[in-house]
């Protein structure tokens, strides 16, 4: 015969919790209310432990039953501490049975803090702040110490939502495409190593901003590439809506991009090209130089950008060859941004954004920012942690401010 509470035994025991809140009451309620909500938390868990042992035992506690019929016994009490959002609640009562099978159902084994509050710390993860910090930015809103091995194996939750994130379907709704990589160091079995992140970066048909996709690699070489392009291509962004695909020099991405989206506009990044063009020149010629190239980036349209080049041309071809030839050899990519056609009054801010890796680079400060005090990464998987807190972090915040200038296309 299964036991039911009885009204009367219901409210012997809620009257328990009336007490610890009838006791604050008595004193000023404002002076430490979290103490007072722990002290009632405590009483709320403590009947609710007691009424699962209840139904458990099917017994009222010192109530005679025949031996035939009782399923256990009572085997007094032991106390835990759990770390809430109210702040810690010390030394709880907890039943226990003698034949050790009685399992609440008000936290899990072993638990010593609220999931609350590990969402709280998965929370400031994502929004900025190191693992080392963690601890000491929560200990005035929870009242608790944090370890920092606690706090890593908190954050290693974020691994489902690291694979969902490199699984996760995509809109094919990306009109500028800007891809990069940044190097890290991580452990190896010998000594450290650096391993190579690619990133994808979007701007979609409504403007919005979007870190993509991420990968680790060993280089970037012309297979890494393409096997990440293909992903993206494999998941959703087959490249209809694309106008344009922004890389540096990287002759991976290149090569991919030819094999996996052979039918976008290709832009060389102007700042990285003008780099190494100057390597070229003599430190007194560089300020001239950039001038000079600043004319044919800053040209109205693809003709006026032709002619500039020649003017610069003209100029520098005795005096620097091989920087007059470093900026020819990709001439017609260097200027595939003026063959976009855009609406007059947003046509210079939209072409300074495509015509460069900046606005990918700027991320990537981010990620040096959040990387940097750490030296040297243990593992891969933290590598992977790190980057999408940082992504996730940059994406919630991009999300309601789009760059209306980017719908604005004839």
């Amino acid at each position: 015969m299964q036991y039911v509470a009885t009204e009367g035994s219901l409210r012997r025991r809620w009257s328990r919790v009336n007490e610890f809140f009838q006791s604050t009451q008595e004193k000023n309620f404002w002076v430490d209310i979290n103490q007072y909500l722990r002290r009632l938390v405590k009483g709320i868990i403590e009947v609710s432990l007691d009424e699962e042992m209840i139904q458990y035992m099917q017994t009222q506690p010192y109530q005679r039953t025949d031996k035939s019929n009782r399923l256990d016994y009572r085997n007094g009490y032991y106390c835990r501490n759990l770390d809430t959002t109210f702040g810690p609640v010390e030394h709880i009562n907890i039943p226990r049975s003698r034949q050790g099978l009685f399992r609440t159902s008000v936290f899990e084994r072993y638990q010593r803090r609220q999931p609350a509050v590990n969402d709280v710390i998965l929370n400031v993860f994502l929004r900025g702040i190191s693992t080392r910090d963690v601890a000491g930015a929560l200990k005035p809103l929870l009242n608790t110490t944090l370890s920092a091995s606690a706090v890593s194996r908190i954050i290693k939750r974020l691994n489902p939502l690291v694979k969902e994130f490199h699984q996760r379907k995509l809109l094919d709704e990306y009109q500028f495409l800007f891809l990069d990589g940044i190097t890290i160091s991580v452990k190896g079995s010998l000594k450290a190593k650096k391993i190579l992140i690619l990133v994808a970066y979007g701007i979609t048909l409504f403007g919005k901003k979007e870190l993509i996709a991420f990968r680790i690699a060993s280089s970037e070489s012309a297979a890494s590439c393409e096997s990440f392009l293909n992903d993206l291509f494999r998941r959703g962004l087959t490249g209809k809506n694309l106008k344009m695909i922004v890389t540096d020099g990287s002759k991976g991405f290149i090569t991919a991009i030819e094999l996996v989206y052979p039918y976008a506009k290709h832009q060389r990044c102007w700042v990285h090209k003008l780099r190494n063009a100057t390597k070229h020149l003599k430190k007194a010629d560089i300020k001239a130089f950039k001038l000079d190239a600043c004319k044919i980036y800053n040209a109205s349209n693809h003709r006026k950008a032709v002619a500039a080049f020649k003017n610069l041309h003209k100029h520098w071809a005795n005096i620097a060859p091989k920087a007059v030839d470093c900026l020819e050899r990709d001439m017609d990519e260097l200027l595939s941004f003026l063959t976009i056609p855009i609406k007059e009054q947003y046509r210079a801010f939209i072409r300074r954004q495509i015509r460069t890796t900046n606005i990918i680079e700027r991320s990537f400060r981010e990620v040096r920012r959040r990387t940097r005090p750490m030296g040297c990464f243990t593992n891969y998987d933290s590598v992977s942690r790190i980057i999408y807190a940082i992504f996730n972090r940059l994406n919630s915040k991009w999300q309601e401010k789009p760059l209306k200038e980017f719908t604005q296309f004839i």
